[in-house]
């Protein structure tokens, strides 16, 4: 996890959530044209598929689910809870899971994080959080930053880049 410093500007929630419906439309057209081999290959040892990385994304947006929600129910601050993304993955078999529903849960996930974006009170943007490290950042700051890192995936996917 990143360090926040108030100093560096977060893109307002709009661009974040215009970056969330793009990456999931970009994801879409991709996929729907990708074999089963495609999406299962994994392009060395120890490194995960295309549908892992998809899994990977799933567990990331139940996570972030979490996060928006817990800041709706409790007063700051929040702590950020951590999970073993590795084990995650591992658990859950997503190797295994079929790629059109893969698709459909990611999609799914990613629709229903747009709603409570949506919904969301604008004074919640500032509700504090600690990193694992203790390090206070806000929601605001951590909804910019999954934008992100579903960005990042999404291109590991599309063009083939491992992890």
């Amino acid at each position: 996890m990143a360090v926040y410093f108030p100093t560096v500007a977060t893109p307002p929630l709009a661009e974040s959530r215009a970056q969330l419906r793009h990456q999931l439309d970009l994801l879409a057209d991709f996929w729907n044209a990708c074999s089963e081999q495609e999406l299962s290959t994994r392009p060395g040892p120890g490194r995960w598929s295309r549908r892992e990385i998809l899994g990977h994304l799933i567990d990331s947006a139940l996570n972030n689910h979490r996060r928006i929600v817990v800041a709706s129910l409790a007063p700051p601050p929040h702590r950020l809870r951590p999970y073993d993304q590795e084990a995650w993955v591992r658990v859950a078999d997503y190797q295994h899971y079929p790629c059109a529903d893969l698709l459909t849960l990611w999609t799914s996930l990613n629709t229903l994080m747009l709603h409570l974006l949506d919904r969301l009170p604008p004074h919640l943007l500032e509700a504090q959080y600690l990193t694992l490290n203790g390090n206070p950042t806000t929601l605001h700051w951590l909804i910019s930053d999954y934008a992100l890192h579903l960005e990042h995936h999404v291109r590991q996917i599309i063009h083939g880049e491992t992890i």
